[in-house]
Formats: structure tokens, C-alpha cells, sequence
């Protein structure tokens, strides 16, 4: 790799997340936890790991705890940046917002709700090896409608359109971009889209149709586009399935569980007389008893009694409690500090 050595990265983490309410009405997405890990943190290492260390974050007014909770990111190995996107209006405002600190450098661009397994440096190289303004990241997908699209022409992108009605192909554009100064000049000019926001897509266009070269590489590796709570559970079963500490029995203090891997397990947390998985975390200082629980996420400070939940994401601090456990598994989605308890 020739470049990430002095590329920048960027982050954007000032989305709202409005389809993950309620677990985002207290919490940012970029700071929800897959496979115990926060998502924000892994796109970091991802980052370091291509050699890119000075790397900023965009956040919203209100997300101040981003930076309490991350620190500078010595811990990684990193330098990070905070900038602040002041309203909601889109990917190339957000962008825009943090062009005093990328300047006229080449910079990595991943958007905080995303996860990319795969390896990133191919993008890096195609951006050198083509001389091109741009290079992204693309998939094929079974609902292209829900992403930025893009239309291949004797191996040139011709056209990039974002969440079409009618998409043209099967290949998203995924969160991960690597981007040159020229991009600058186009995002000056953006109008909002239809949807009143500034859009990355429509950037990378305009790149196209005043002569700049787009980039791309397809890519076969896992991509999650955590906007759901079902995209958030598939995301932690896929990083569950990959991490080989998730088939062995929990540490901690545990009694009478019999755990059905994955499962993650604090050593803060402590269950007892439950079943307990597949594809379950559990966070720190939670407590469960007499519960069953398969596919589900709780995040910290949970205490759930006599629940049998599928599918399930618990808030932090959230209180959960039955008389007697159900035949049947119910679905629970609750935000941070929910208490409901049936007598």
C-alpha cells in the first residue's frame, strides 16, 4: 500500500438513527455494541489497520458523550479529530463539514452505522493505480432500492444514483470511500436531493459528468448497513460466528446455565438457571435469571427475570420481569433505562 501511510481517515457518526429508535434516542448508532464491541471502535482498528492513524469523527451538537466515551485514540494507536456537522443535511454536508481538517489531503471516508469485513487497501490502490478522483467500494445486493446505485459500462461507472425507485443494477455502493481534494469543488455546487438532503451519490456524479475518473472495486465481503434492529442482530451474529472465544463456556459467575454457542459473556455479567443462545450478548453488569434467551443483544446494566426472548435488543439499564416464563418467545426492542414488570 502506497498511500494509507499519510491518508487521512473520516467517520461519520452525526446521523440521527431514526429507524433504531428507541435505541437511539440516547445513545448514537456509531456507539451501539456488535459482538461487545462498539461499532465506532471497530471502524477505528479497521482504519489503523491500513495504516491510517489521524483520522477525524463528524458529529452531531448533541453527541458529545461520542468523544467522552472514545477519548483521543491513543489506545489504537490513532489521532482523533472531532468536527461537528451543526445540522442534519446530508452525507457531502457532513463531508463538507470536514474539509479544515482533511484539507487538500486524500482521506478514507466510512460512515459510523457501517461494518466492512473486508480489506480496504484495494480501494486505496485502485485510487493510484487509476488516477482517479475517486474510488468506492461496490456490491451486488438483493434490494439495491435501499443503497446508492451504480450502473458499470465497459468497466466505467456512467452513472450512481442514490436509493432509486427503479435501480438500473444490482451493485450498492458500500459505506467505504476513498476520496481526492477534486471532491471539494463538486460538494461546493451540490443542491439538495429530492429527500432535502446533500448526497454523497450525487457528488461522485457530478465527478463523472465533468470528466473525472470514479473508480471502483467489487467486493464479495461481508457488509452490514446497521440502520435496522434486524440488521443490527445480523451484524452480531455474523462477528459472533467469526470470533472462536464465543464456543467456549463464559467466564464470570454464572449457575445452572446451559449455554447453546455463540455467546458472549461479560465477566462483569452474571446468569443463572437460563438458557442461554445461540447468537447472544450479553453486556456488562447485566444480570439474568431464570430466563431463555436466543438471538438477542443486551447492552449494559440489563436485569431480565423469567423472560423467553427471541430477536430481542435490550437499552441499557432496562428492567424486564415476568411471574412465570412463557412457552413461546416473545420479541422485546426496548430503549435504555425501560422497566416493565408484570405481577
Amino acid at each position: 500500500m502506497s498511500r494509507g501511510t499519510f491518508m487521512k481517515g473520516l467517520i461519520l457518526c452525526a446521523g440521527r438513527g431514526t429507524r433504531l429508535q428507541p435505541s437511539t434516542y440516547t445513545k448514537p448508532k456509531c456507539m451501539l455494541p456488535v459482538n461487545g464491541e462498539y461499532i465506532l471502535v471497530s471502524i477505528i482498528k479497521k482504519l489503523v489497520a491500513a495504516g491510517i492513524t489521524d483520522i477525524g469523527i463528524v458529529v452531531n451538537p448533541s453527541q458529545g458523550e461520542i468523544r467522552k466515551m472514545i477519548g483521543d485514540g491513543e489506545r489504537w494507536n490513532a489521532s482523533l479529530t472531532f468536527l461537528v456537522q451543526k445540522e442534519a443535511k446530508g452525507l457531502a454536508d457532513a463531508v463538507k463539514s470536514a474539509r479544515p481538517f482533511v484539507e487538500d489531503s486524500i482521506f478514507l471516508l466510512m460512515l459510523g452505522d457501517n461494518l466492512y469485513e473486508g480489506d480496504i487497501e484495494p480501494l486505496i490502490r485502485s485510487l493510484d493505480a487509476d488516477k482517479a478522483a475517486a474510488s468506492i467500494l461496490l456490491q451486488q445486493v438483493k434490494e439495491p432500492g435501499q443503497f446508492g446505485v451504480a450502473v458499470i459500462d465497459d468497466g466505467q461507472i456512467v452513472n450512481l444514483e442514490e436509493k432509486p425507485r427503479y435501480p438500473k443494477s444490482n451493485l450498492a455502493i458500500v459505506g467505504v470511500y476513498a476520496l481526492t481534494a477534486a471532491i471539494w469543488a463538486v460538494i461546493d455546487r451540490l443542491v439538495p436531493s429530492p429527500r432535502g438532503e446533500y448526497e454523497m451519490t450525487d457528488a461522485l456524479q457530478m465527478l463523472i459528468s465533468e470528466g473525472g475518473h470514479v473508480a471502483y472495486s467489487i467486493t464479495t465481503e461481508a457488509f452490514f448497513d446497521i440502520g435496522t434492529h434486524e440488521r443490527w442482530l445480523e451484524a452480531n451474529r455474523y462477528k459472533m460466528d467469526q470470533d472462536t472465544q464465543n464456543f467456549a463456556d463464559p467466564s464470570g459467575i454464572h449457575r445452572s446455565v446451559l449455554w447453546i454457542p455463540p455467546v458472549r459473556v461479560d465477566p462483569t455479567a452474571s446468569v443463572t438457571n437460563s438458557v442461554i443462545g445461540p447468537y447472544v450478548y450479553i453486556g456488562p453488569n447485566c444480570v439474568v435469571e431464570d430466563s431463555i434467551l436466543t438471538n438477542s443483544i443486551l447492552t449494559d446494566q440489563v436485569k431480565l427475570s423469567h423472560i423467553h426472548a427471541e430477536g430481542s435488543v435490550f437499552g441499557s439499564y432496562v428492567h424486564l420481569a415476568e411471574q412465570e416464563i412463557q412457552e413461546q418467545p416473545a420479541r422485546h426492542i426496548l430503549g435504555d433505562r425501560a422497566t416493565v414488570t408484570r405481577i
